[in-house]
């Protein structure tokens, strides 16, 4: 079998995987939330102009952090609804598959340079 049959195949068990489904309906009920479409609609509505403002040359330490202390409060705001929530968290579960999976491949094609230094699973989620 060639690589990218195997490549091919690997790429049809993720999209097969748990925490791939999770992510894909996450997405979906996301989507299908008004009140979290309207939260993100905000959100990005204000995270543009806080960019503009931020982008300021002539931009004071006191501007920037009061920026930020808007960006939190605004971002706060989106953490409350249960979809957007259920929808980071599934991502961050695929990309913890996918890291994996990229530390598996790169223990052998450079075990030196992995993130499993060399065969050493104790800092990661294991690859064996």
């Amino acid at each position: 079998m060639s690589v990218i049959e195997k490549a091919k195949e690997l790429g049809l068990m993720i999209a097969e995987s748990d925490e791939y489904l999770k992510m894909k309906k996450a997405e979906e009920n996301q989507k299908n939330d008004p009140d979290a479409q309207l939260l993100l609609a905000q959100y990005n509505t204000a995270r543009t102009k806080l960019t503009a403002r931020a982008q300021n040359p002539n931009i004071t330490p006191e501007e920037m952090n009061q920026i930020r202390n808007e960006m939190e409060q605004e971002y706060a705001k989106i953490e409350q609804n249960p979809s957007i929530i259920a929808y980071i968290n599934a991502i961050s579960a695929f990309n913890d598959l996918m890291q994996g999976v990229n530390a598996a491949i790169m223990m052998h094609i450079a075990p030196e340079e992995s993130s499993c230094g060399g065969g050493d699973c104790s800092g990661c989620s294991g690859c064996h």
